[in-house]
């Protein structure tokens, strides 16, 4: 309704218009056309205003199409590795195993990684020892399985050699101590000419490479020897910080001016071990006087006929494991 009034008011100003051109001037006349623009304008937006307003469009959710299933590759449980089938290298030194390094599950104790265990050593190994005069002394080590362990070094008599022990260093060994037997210089396969003026201090420096070798608690050394060998031994244990006891076997006061009396007295509290026979023609009174001279823990056992050094073994079958007892008794091993 109202349009059509407004397109009758433009009508009837559009004939007044035609009716007053004659008596207007050029200049009234673009006036009057500028003027005619404008009320066309002013009608069309009005007709607009009326037209009302269109609802804005909404947007519309369109759900994806779901997208193809991409490949995947099936799951395949590791092989149980057992005769049959095994994993070379796992299990290996310096190859590790990934299930083992994961963390342990919640609520379960931690799982230490596991270590590499090294290949157990020889039971027995050579060895060579330099004496002071540049003479090389032959020796065998039996060596402990559990480790550090104590060292044990075992001085032959005279006229013998490192084989003169039977089995006493496979008992001892087993036992759990390490062993050192020697041959002393002028014996067995050490060579060279009999000097027992040097022999002390080539046993000195067995005691100290016992110490010294890995595997060996250097705080834990003790000697056990027979004949001249038990007072090169006693000596010698006086001598060593590191060694803890002494096992003498038919000992003499004074032998190959090797003297013990000085040294028994010099061993302290160290523990020794006394052995001897009464048939034996140097024995049983020098075993009895060093025994009265011991200050420490002391034992003396005395045999009827045993004999001398290392062949009481043979004649007192139960020698061996009397010695290692009060061996262990004095120095446990681990």
């Amino acid at each position: 309704m109202r349009d059509f009034e407004d397109r009758q008011k433009i009508g009837r100003r559009l004939t007044q218009i035609n009716t007053d051109k004659s008596k207007t001037t050029p200049r009234a006349s673009v006036f009057t056309c500028v003027l005619i623009l404008l009320l066309i304008v002013a009608a069309l937006l009005a007709g607009c205003d009326n037209a009302g307003t269109s609802p804005a469009p909404t947007a519309t959710f369109v759900w994806p199409t779901a997208l193809p299933a991409s490949p995947t590759v099936n799951p395949v449980a590791p092989a149980v590795e057992n005769h049959d089938i095994r994993d070379p290298g796992l299990g290996e030194a310096g190859v590790s195993d990934p299930t083992k390094a994961a963390l342990a599950a919640e609520g379960e104790p931690d799982q230490p990684l596991p270590t590499v265990t090294p290949l157990p050593t020889d039971a027995t190994l050579p060895l060579v020892i330099s004496a002071g005069d540049g003479l090389v002394l032959q020796a065998t080590l039996y060596g402990a399985a559990v480790r550090p362990a104590p060292g044990v070094l075992l001085l032959h008599m005279e006229s013998r050699d490192r084989t003169s022990w039977d089995d006493l260093p496979e008992r001892l060994q087993a036992r759990g101590y390490a062993v050192l037997v020697i041959d002393q210089r002028g014996h067995g396969s050490t060579g060279g000419a009999v000097d027992w003026a040097l022999a002390l201090d080539d046993i000195r420096a067995a005691m100290s490479q016992l110490a010294e070798l890995p595997g060996i608690n250097p705080a834990q050394i003790a000697v056990i020897g027979a004949g001249i060998g038990a007072n090169l031994g006693l000596n010698a244990c006086v001598d060593t910080a590191g060694c803890v006891g002494a096992v003498l076997l038919s000992p003499g006061l004074d032998t190959r001016s090797i003297t013990t009396a000085d040294a028994m007295a010099r061993i302290g509290f160290r523990p020794v071990l006394i052995i001897a026979s009464e048939n034996d023609a140097n024995n049983p009174a020098d075993s009895i006087t060093l025994n009265g001279l011991a200050t420490g823990p002391h034992e003396l056992i005395l045999y009827p006929a045993a004999g001398h050094g290392t062949d009481m073994f043979a004649a007192e079958p139960g020698l061996a494991d009397r010695l290692i007892d009060w061996l262990a008794a004095q120095l446990p091993p681990p």
